[in-house]
């Protein structure tokens, strides 16, 4: 312990309305390298008697109040809840209720099979993928593998086959549970993937052929109901999750039962908005996401709430799926909500029973919009899969924070910093890459990283996000986009989706991409833009460059225009710009290529 004298300082502020008064701090105690606070931080004040106390706001033991670091583990939660919740609801889906009791027994079933699996293979903790449909089987199987040690592997259904194979490869996979759906996009490769020992396939026809290797989804189904003896500490390994390829081919990052730790986060922003034990979240996310399932999922569980899960999001079905289940909130992605801004007016639009959605990547304009018709309360969030940042704007269009993305959760540290690792300034003239970190000290694991990556890890825990933004005077942060998209040309430093939002303004442009491609006449970098023109529109490449031209800076100006019907997207609705770069590369796009200053 350090001690020194400082004082206080009364001040007249407010045109002299009110008194503010300023604590000083000896610099023995401020620059001493265990001084916890930063410059402009948001603190909590306590007046105890003739004590002031100062502390920061996300403390670490709020993060473990009720369940300590130890207790942080999937078969805990699971278990433990069961006792407290018994048969409450927990899971919604199509017309089937499933308890929290429910939720254990079944995925103590399908852990004791799992164990025997194992011990007949003489397989140790395991790497088992799973790859189904938005179900409650999906986490059922995800409580399952985390009680029987073992480490699950959530894998997209929207992978191709050369990405499937690089992600059951790379995580070293050697139990495969699959919905029949995708089971023949896998065939295309099993024979190349001899890791795998055993394969579970769920909705089998009724003339499949099972054998030693694949079996029916059905087996996993023991008898056995108890909780399985297994010693799982927090830093036992939970899952391994991979990125959703939006740059390149996915990464495996290995995820930790203490993070886990991360729903009490977001459950404690939740509370302030005035949920306690009472949320039901319609969620329409992907559930092999790790958005989905601990920002979403895990909140739900530790404050005893119930989840709708929905097979996808569907705008057709979606407020016939609001008026059933009579939700309070729902999760989104930024196509969600302008799916929803696009639909015809409904008797519904103000008639429903959600207050907020949580999600991420809504723009300014289609979140104000949004809000204003529905009546709906945007939530923004930001993270990465690799999970060591996280933000949340609970203040929103109300504060004055329309497009931000908030500031760090309880249990992160973001920063904001430029290229030479020194903190910026607020404002829209200062960038800076966005830095995060856990409270909790962990660092990033990546799984059989091969391959350079954006995201990088640097001193002192803190990670390199690699996604760039700025922040205002309050300390909210406005994301702008991903190293990838950063263009720079002379002093000029600007974004893709600066363009692109440009491009979709245009009556007859239903979405594009813009990126960089190497130029053989040049020997440098030109912009590339692909574009959907909408159905049943008509518009030349000449005009839609004069378009541009005209809305445009001059260096922000596409030189090549290509019209696709579609764009390749993966499960957040981003568009994977590198298999576009890839066309451009191996020349399959260039034929159908407009040059705004000649032809190829």
């Amino acid at each position: 312990m350090k001690t020194g004298k400082g004082r206080i300082l009364k001040r007249k502020a407010g045109n002299r309305k009110y008194n503010s008064y300023w604590v000083y701090i000896p610099s023995k105690i401020s620059k001493d390298y265990d001084f916890p606070f930063r410059d402009k931080e948001q603190v909590l004040i306590d007046l105890i008697g003739e004590h002031l106390e100062i502390r920061k706001i996300y403390n670490l033991s709020e993060l473990t109040k009720t369940y300590s670091i130890e207790d942080a583990t999937i078969p805990k939660i699971i278990e433990s809840k069961a006792l407290l919740n018994n048969n409450k609801p927990f899971i919604y889906y199509r017309d089937l209720i499933y308890s929290y009791r429910d939720a254990n027994i079944i995925s103590n079933q399908i852990a004791h099979a799992l164990l025997r699996v194992n011990k007949s293979l003489k397989l140790k903790n395991p790497k088992i993928c799973l790859m189904f449909p938005n179900c409650p089987e999906s986490l059922f199987c995800w409580f399952a593998v985390a009680k029987a040690g073992s480490v699950f592997v959530p894998i997209s259904y929207l992978l191709k086959k050369d990405l499937l194979e690089h992600v059951l490869r790379n995580s070293d996979t050697e139990i495969l549970i699959i919905d029949y759906k995708y089971y023949p996009n896998f065939k295309e490769i099993c024979e190349r993937l001899p890791n795998i020992k055993k394969i579970f396939i769920r909705n089998a026809p009724d003339d499949f052929k099972f054998d030693e290797i694949n079996a029916n989804f059905e087996e996993l189904y023991s008898k056995t109901i108890e909780n399985p003896n297994i010693s799982i500490n927090s830093y036992h390994p939970l899952e391994i999750l991979y990125t959703s390829g939006t740059t390149a081919e996915p990464k495996g990052i290995l995820y930790r039962n203490y993070y886990t730790l991360s729903g009490i986060s977001i459950g404690k922003e939740w509370e302030t908005l005035g949920f306690y034990n009472n949320i039901k979240l319609y969620c329409p996310l992907p559930l092999f996401q790790g958005f989905a399932r601990y920002f979403m999922i895990i909140p739900v569980i530790y404050f005893d709430g119930s989840v709708i899960i929905a097979e996808e999001f569907d705008v057709s079905t979606f407020w016939s799926d609001i008026q059933l289940y009579q939700p309070n909130c729902f999760c989104y992605y930024a196509a969600h909500l302008t799916a929803l801004v696009n639909q015809a007016p409904k008797e519904m639009d103000r008639n429903h029973s959600i207050k907020y959605a949580f999600g991420a990547g809504a723009s300014k304009k289609v979140w104000e919009t949004f809000e204003r018709r529905f009546g709906i309360q945007i939530i923004e969030m930001w993270s990465l899969v690799e999970g060591i940042g996280l933000t949340i704007n609970t203040e929103g269009s109300k504060g004055g924070k329309l497009g931000s993305i908030g500031k760090a959760a309880r249990g992160f540290e973001i920063r904001l910093v430029n290229s030479a690792g020194n903190e910026i300034l607020p404002g829209r003239d200062h960038i800076g890459e966005i830095y995060a970190r856990l409270r909790l000290p962990y660092e990033l694991e990546y799984y059989n990283l091969n391959k350079e990556n954006i995201t990088r890890k640097g001193k002192e825990r803190w990670v390199y996000t690699g996604d760039f933004g700025y922040s205002d005077n309050d300390g909210f942060i406005y994301y702008l986009g991903r190293k990838s998209d950063m263009i720079v040309r002379g002093e000029q430093t600007f974004f893709a989706i600066d363009i692109e939002m440009v491009a979709n303004s245009h009556p007859l442009i239903g979405g594009s991409a813009v990126f960089e491609v190497n130029d053989k006449k040049s020997s440098g970098k030109e912009l590339k833009i692909c574009a959907i023109i909408k159905k049943d529109a008509k518009i030349t490449h000449k005009e839609f460059y004069n378009f541009l031209k005209q809305n445009l800076a001059y260096f922000m100006v596409p030189r090549y225009i290509e019209f696709k019907e579609d764009l390749p997207k993966n499960a957040n609705e981003f568009v994977q710009k590198f298999i576009l770069q890839n066309e451009w590369e191996t020349g399959e796009s260039q034929k159908n290529t407009y040059d705004a200053k000649g032809s190829f």
